[in-house]
């Protein structure tokens, strides 16, 4: 369920405040909490919605915990949800649920205002070409799922791509003239040639995808972020084809240290002068 944007409570709407209450959440990264400090616009006691796809802030969702319970139990007795294999979803009035989905599988029917869409832990591989009745559609995030025919993103505004490919490739992806974030995992090597012509492409992580040849990463000019495994760092500062602009970079692996981390960080010229260790939990 997606709330209406309105003013909300948090002048740093990326950060989880000590005022948030947390009292419901899902896999997504999202989660729904009560808000008791609000800024000027909010009410002690609202109920925000905020999280990992909440880019713009966290979101007004009701005036009380008491009022969306209330509001959820009345929507149930009029019938106005609809049910899926393990989850229900509610259309709320006014809550344009066209925009974002996150779901276990692509629905046949696809609404044309659709913009973003979570596929979470589906069965068998997943056929995006539904998506292609989605015009405006930005994001595609498959988590846990897979699929094996990447051509349907070509043809859409899709900006972030996050897939686990198994027997397709790349080549639908090149010259892509949206896409900037892309987070692969593979089954079998795949060829990153294609890459080369994505223009605006900022962001990969490769930490989960096999690969033919990982020197072609040197040609992507404008590259800024780049995560990969301990042995594909290797490999690529072994043959010194490290991307000229990167700004961040991530080291994934379980027995990786903070130490390896900014020994890497060094060695691809970032400044590590002033590093900050935090430690948490997300």
């Amino acid at each position: 369920m997606r709330a209406n944007r309105s003013p909300v409570s948090s002048t740093t709407p990326h950060i989880c405040q000590p005022g948030w209450i947390r009292f419901a959440g899902g896999d997504d990264g999202n989660y729904l909490a009560v808000d008791m400090d609000p800024a000027r616009n909010g009410l002690p006691g609202q109920v925000i919605a905020s999280g990992r796809d909440y880019d713009e802030g966290p979101v007004y969702v009701a005036d009380s915990l008491t009022s969306l319970l209330q509001e959820h139990l009345e929507l149930l007795e009029k019938g106005s949800y609809e049910g899926y294999a393990d989850y229900i979803s509610l259309r709320r009035p006014g809550c344009d649920s066209g925009t974002q989905q996150i779901i276990g599988v692509i629905p046949e029917e696809v609404p044309t205002t659709l913009q973003a869409i979570h596929v979470n832990d589906a069965t068998g591989i997943v056929d995006l070409s539904p998506l292609t009745a989605a015009p405006g559609l930005r994001r595609v995030h498959l988590n846990r799922s897979t699929t094996a025919d990447l051509t349907p993103p070509r043809g859409l505004p899709v900006e972030s791509l996050r897939v686990a490919l198994t027997g397709g490739d790349l080549s639908p992806l090149a010259g892509h003239p949206h896409l900037a974030s892309l987070d692969l995992k593979t089954t079998a090597p795949v060829d990153l040639t294609p890459l080369r012509s994505v223009p605006h492409l900022h962001g990969l992580d490769l930490t989960g995808a096999g690969t033919t040849d990982l020197t072609v990463l040197a040609d992507l000019a404008d590259l800024r972020y780049l995560s990969l495994g301990r042995q594909q760092w290797a490999a690529l500062l072994d043959h010194g084809k490290v991307p000229p602009a990167l700004a961040a970079v991530g080291l994934v692996g379980d027995d990786v240290t903070f130490d390896d981390a900014i020994a890497l960080a060094s060695r691809v010229g970032l400044d590590t002068g002033d590093v900050l260790r935090v430690a948490g939990s997300l």
